[in-house]
């Protein structure tokens, strides 16, 4: 009796453990910095101009900067015009979506479908098809009408705002390119077809698309009813548990990281919202939640939540900060909800696999 006990409590310290341990792996100093940037940029010019809003629906345009962090810029330089098409084409079916609450949702399943087989295809790397989805759904939430719950923002403004925030991202990372010392240190180009030389969907690819697909569907179809502050935010929360592994403990331990680093990122943002920064006050925490969110976000995916949930918040609540009760609470039950649905999926999932690896085989 005392060895499986002794066995069951050093696997709970182990799983413990691995849920605030920081992975060996390098801080990300240079994607921060750039990711900071992206997002900055178009902010702190819409914010200069009186059109702090307009900032905010560009920044979804900043997302292109995220990708590719661990290539060359002479890479980068090919690659990232094909990212922010994906966006802007994410964000133009989103708001074309957005008169019914059934096509929305319908949109953003076959979004999380398209991007998932092709980021998950053909290796793409973090943050994967994740900013594909967000921007979908939160295009569709701005675009939708006020009289369906969204914000009623005209359509074709915000997609032309999403390929003005790609577009300055993309500068941000190529523009020191210009410098010669920057070129040598890049040296030549590898070529996308070598980086990624064909759509490769592996029994782990499928299986990951499948799940997400389904847990997205999930999401949509129970957020409304059980009431979620932002669909989206539960999308968002299923695909995070559940598109890092297809392994039962890292998706367990990605949903224990999601929870409690949003709990604490919650409070965080309750401090910065006292000082209630505002124009281009609030330009910059933005931008410094970005970079912190992209340093730290390879190390530990809790500690990034850090990060991620005031940014979120911060973004909800853009010029009434001081209000900010129901959007917490909302992204507190919204994230319990979307990790309860990833959870519920894998079961499933485990469930079905092993009821099909024990049938007897057809003679």
């Amino acid at each position: 009796m005392r060895r499986p006990l002794r066995r069951n409590v050093v696997r709970s310290r182990r799983a413990l453990l691995s849920v605030v341990q920081l992975n060996p792996v390098p801080w990300r100093w240079k994607a921060g910095v750039e990711a900071g940037l992206a997002l900055g940029l178009p902010m702190g010019l819409f914010t200069a101009i009186g059109q702090q809003g307009w900032g905010l629906q560009a920044a979804l345009g900043a997302f292109t900067a995220l990708y590719g962090a661990s290539l060359s810029r002479r890479d980068r330089l090919h690659l990232l015009p094909l990212v922010a098409a994906g966006l802007v084409l994410s964000a133009a079916l989103g708001v074309a979506c957005s008169g019914n609450i059934w096509l929305t949702s319908a949109c953003v399943v076959i979004v999380s479908a398209m991007a998932c087989t092709l980021a998950l295809g053909v290796r793409l790397g973090p943050p994967g098809p994740m900013m594909f989805v967000l921007v979908a759904a939160v295009s569709s939430h701005l675009a939708m009408p006020k009289a369906l719950g969204g914000v009623g923002l005209p359509g074709m403004p915000l997609i032309g705002l999403v390929a003005v925030g790609s577009l300055l991202a993309y500068l941000v990372v190529i523009l020191p390119l210009l410098w010669p010392s920057v070129r040598q240190r890049n040296g030549p180009p590898t070529g996308l077809g070598k980086l990624f030389p064909r759509l490769h969907l592996d029994a782990d690819t499928v299986t990951l698309t499948v799940r997400i697909v389904v847990a997205v569907a999930g999401a949509t179809l129970v957020s409304r009813p059980l009431g979620a502050y932002r669909s989206y935010w539960v999308v968002l929360s299923a695909m995070a548990v559940l598109q890092s592994s297809v392994t039962r403990r890292l998706t367990a331990i990605r949903a224990v990281q999601r929870v409690g680093g949003t709990l604490i990122g919650i409070g965080v943002f309750e401090l910065m919202a006292l000082a209630q920064p505002s124009g281009l006050g609030l330009v910059a925490l933005l931008m410094l939640l970005q970079a912190a969110t992209e340093v730290v976000a390879a190390r530990n995916y809790a500690l990034a939540l850090l990060f991620i949930t005031p940014l979120a918040l911060m973004n909800s609540t853009a010029g009434h900060v001081g209000n900010s009760l129901v959007p917490v609470e909302g992204r507190m039950l919204d994230t319990l909800l979307g990790a309860g649905i990833a959870l519920a999926v894998f079961g499933v999932g485990e469930g079905l696999q092993h009821l099909y690896a024990r049938r007897p085989a057809a003679n």
